[in-house]
């Protein structure tokens, strides 16, 4: 009897001691960040700031926006990207150990979302003024970044 009462505490004592580790993700960043720009977030922000504004030359004015529901899917779709590859740049070995770098990507990440939803509804004016948000956040950190200025 004492042996069962003796393995009953040593197995509640053990349980107590259990120490729960979170799992670790893996990830891997193989692409440079400049290739990330190049090959995913540059191309993404291209289409989002071609589907906006208007043309005005000698034949008159020409609206860059969307006309189908296809094609503001396809710049809300490539807000997204914009916004998750703003994550991306967070990851270690790509980002600098700057606070600059995590709130240049945050403010990105912030304007990607808006721009999705601009073009969720189908907002000319909206979509207008996030992709404008988001070229001065990428403007603002090339700036520092790619050109070296404070």
């Amino acid at each position: 009897m004492w042996r069962g009462l003796w393995l009953a505490f040593c197995a509640v004592v053990l349980a107590g001691c259990e120490t729960k580790t979170e799992p670790v993700v893996p990830y891997r960043t193989e692409l440079t960040t400049r290739q990330l720009m190049k090959y995913v977030l540059d191309p993404s922000a291209d289409i989002v700031w071609a589907a906006s504004g208007y043309v005005v030359d000698e034949k008159g004015e020409t609206d860059l926006s969307p006309k189908t529901p296809e094609g503001w899917a396809i710049v809300e779709n490539n807000a997204a990207i914009v916004a998750e590859t703003s994550n991306a740049l967070l990851l270690p070995g790509r980002a600098p150990p700057e606070l600059e770098w995590t709130a240049f990507a945050n403010r990105l990440h912030a304007a990607a979302l808006a721009t999705m939803q601009a073009a969720h509804n189908q907002d000319k004016a909206g979509l207008l003024r996030t992709g404008g948000d988001m070229y001065d956040a990428c403007t603002a950190c090339h700036t520092r970044y790619i050109l070296g200025e404070k």
